[in-house]
């Protein structure tokens, strides 16, 4: 038996949450109100998100050794996430992020990277791989999602990667190697237009690992599942959000451990739509990520909420796209 469901290789850092009535531009300025300092960070948010669905996860990070640090380590520390590989790096300020807070519940983020934004090649430990079933990671450094898929490979596990825009227009041409290497692509639609862009007609699910999925999260309108085989399209689900901030990152480690689990992938689909449009109701990437009971009760609910049965569980199909 596996002692670790999945090892998510990324980032962890400490969010500062400010909601503003509308962004300022140059030389403007407008009121705020800050809503303090949560743990953070895709990676880690996704470890979260898999602790509380019931697997076992386990976060290769970095750290400075100031108080921000001390803070982030705690937090997650506290989710039971597997913290034995972390890299704590001396000198040296966490990573963090200001995060404005728009009166819909969107954000705009602003990345104050450090030294101890990701983790480095040199902390990828072979043990860190010993017992895993899945390797998730972002792709914050190229050199640093090779060689991790490339470890995963070697092993005989599953892989995934979650791509942002701003990982694809810092290293475009890293980008196709990288992906020859994972299973599940995770991505918005803002990312995937500029891969498409950026990559060519070349850019889709035949770049993955044979047998591969691309799964595009949409915000409120849902995502979409891409195969080789079909498109499925799945709604999302209408909530009265607050923060949006790692929704996607529920999303991913919802699905990833429904995956897991056995559920089928639109099982998992409406699962992880669920899940984050919960996470969604509190400020913090994972002040309201919920668990397991919550997200069954909420589609539960939803679908008693809608007894003509409205959301088709198999979402739409698309075949031979």
């Amino acid at each position: 038996m596996s002692e670790i469901d999945v090892l998510c290789i990324g980032d962890l850092d400490v969010d500062m949450f400010i909601s503003v009535p509308s962004i300022p531009g140059f030389d403007q300025k407008v009121g705020g109100r800050n809503h303090g300092q949560k743990p953070g960070g895709m990676a880690a948010n996704a470890a979260v998100a898999i602790s509380r669905f019931g697997l076992r996860s386990r976060l290769i990070s970095a750290v400075g050794d100031d108080p921000a640090g001390v803070f982030a380590v705690a937090e997650i520390g506290r989710e039971g996430v597997d913290l034995d590989f972390l890299s704590r790096r001396n000198g040296v300020n966490t990573f963090m992020c200001v995060v404005l807070i728009s009166p819909s519940g969107e954000k705009s983020l602003i990345r104050l990277e450090t030294d101890a934004y990701l983790p480095s090649v040199a902390d990828l430990q072979d043990a860190a791989f010993s017992g895993v079933r899945h390797v998730h990671m972002t792709y914050g450094s190229s050199e640093l999602s090779l060689e991790a898929l490339k470890l995963a490979a070697s092993a005989g596990l599953s892989t995934s990667l979650d791509l942002e825009p701003p990982d694809i227009a810092r290293n475009p041409l890293g980008l196709g190697e990288v992906l020859s290497y994972v299973d599940t692509l995770f991505l918005n639609s803002e990312a995937l237009e500029l891969a498409t862009r950026l990559l060519g007609q070349s850019f889709g699910v035949r770049m993955l690992r044979e047998a591969g999925e691309m799964i595009v999260t949409m915000g409120a309108k849902g995502c979409r599942r891409i195969t080789a085989e079909d498109t499925v399209d799945m709604p999302g689900f209408a909530v009265a959000s607050v923060d949006t901030t790692g929704a996607g990152d529920c999303f991913a480690g919802s699905y990833l451990a429904s995956r897991l689990s056995g559920a089928s992938p639109s099982r998992c689909l409406e699962f992880a739509n669920a899940a984050a449009a919960l996470a969604t109701l509190d400020y913090g990437a994972q002040a309201a990520m919920p668990r397991r009971p919550g997200v069954e009760d909420f589609l539960e609910l939803r679908r008693h909420e809608m007894p003509s049965g409205p959301r088709a569980p198999h979402g739409v199909l698309h075949a031979g796209t």
